[in-house]
């Protein structure tokens, strides 16, 4: 049952996210992306496409959230336009033609892929191990305790930023428990966990999840603002990235295989297509849209009312 109530309220967050986006024009129309052929996918895009895409919308939560969201707009949008140009036949969805086609985009991934089937004996496992041993690396991990709030946040008699260096500053010269710190911050924001997040794979292109990498057992991290939060980490325990032996690895090597070969299949064709059709994300872009858009949600939590939203100065 909390588990349901918890993904209501992040159904709830999100739609609170577009309905603040539609009120402002100027979100509405910030360019997020762009491509050479002059395209744009702007604030409106991104709007319309969670309106059906209800799956995203919990991630779309912050800034992070909201360029994978981005991400996987302009991906579908080059593939569509792959499609094109290569005369791939189409269906038309409901008999629109839709620039952002999930279907469609699908379609042509599949018919750009390869196969990638699945070694058919331990021999040509052995073999794919042999080839490819980066596929069998375990990846750095780390035992992990945050304190996540967002950079909005008014606590202590001062901003969240401020509160959270006293606090780290305490931990640090072992006046305060990191664990009961947490808790203090889990009375101003509940939405996200607070305190120990158990053991964590260090692996992906975000900023923090780089910057944890570098961390030693025993030291902190930040406090550090990211987008519209900001963040407090503890690392309690770390294990360094280390190669698997063919012993380690021949129990799961056939999915393994068949798995990496997908997730290097969808790196190269990303890159291909972004490079052929000049595809550029634009972050700060969208730090200042989540950061616009999550502004005009706490007025709206607030009660202050939807006329100040792009609001003129009186003549």
């Amino acid at each position: 049952m909390r588990v349901k109530i918890r993904n209501i309220v992040f159904a709830l967050v999100g739609m609170t996210l577009i309905s603040a986006w539609a009120q402002s024009s100027a979100l509405m129309d910030k360019p997020l992306a762009r491509l050479a052929n002059g395209e744009v996918v702007s604030g409106q895009d991104l709007s319309d496409y969670l309106g059906r895409r209800i799956d995203l919308r919990q991630i779309a939560r912050n800034a992070w959230g909201v360029e994978g969201t981005v991400q996987e707009m302009v991906m579908t949008r080059v593939l569509v336009l792959e499609g094109e140009r290569l005369k791939l036949p189409r269906k038309l969805a409901d008999g629109v033609l839709q620039r952002f086609d999930d279907v469609y985009g699908l379609s042509v991934y599949k018919n750009q892929a390869p196969a990638c089937e699945p070694p058919a004996s331990e021999q040509e496992a052995r073999q794919y191990y042999d080839a490819h041993p980066e596929a069998f690396v375990l990846p750095p991990q780390a035992r992990v305790e945050r304190i996540i709030l967002p950079a909005a946040t008014e606590i202590g008699g001062g901003s969240a930023m401020a509160w959270l260096q006293d606090q780290a500053r305490a931990v640090a010269q072992g006046q305060r428990k990191f664990a009961l710190v947490a808790m203090r911050a889990q009375g101003e924001y509940s939405l996200d966990t607070q305190g120990d997040l158990g053991w964590l794979t260090l692996d992906g292109d975000h900023t923090l999840m780089r910057a944890l990498q570098t961390v030693k057992a025993g030291e902190m991290l930040g406090p550090v603002q990211e987008g519209d939060y900001v963040y407090l980490f503890s690392v309690l325990q770390k294990r360094e990235a280390r190669q698997l032996s063919w012993d380690e690895s021949k129990s799961f090597a056939v999915s393994r295989a068949a798995s990496h070969c997908r997730q290097e299949a969808q790196i190269r064709i990303r890159t291909d297509l972004f490079k052929r059709y000049g595809v550029e994300i634009d972050r700060a872009a969208i730090r200042e849209f989540t950061t616009g858009a999550n502004s005009i949600a706490a007025d709206k939590a607030d009660g202050k009312p939807d006329d100040k939203v792009d609001a003129k100065p009186q003549q």
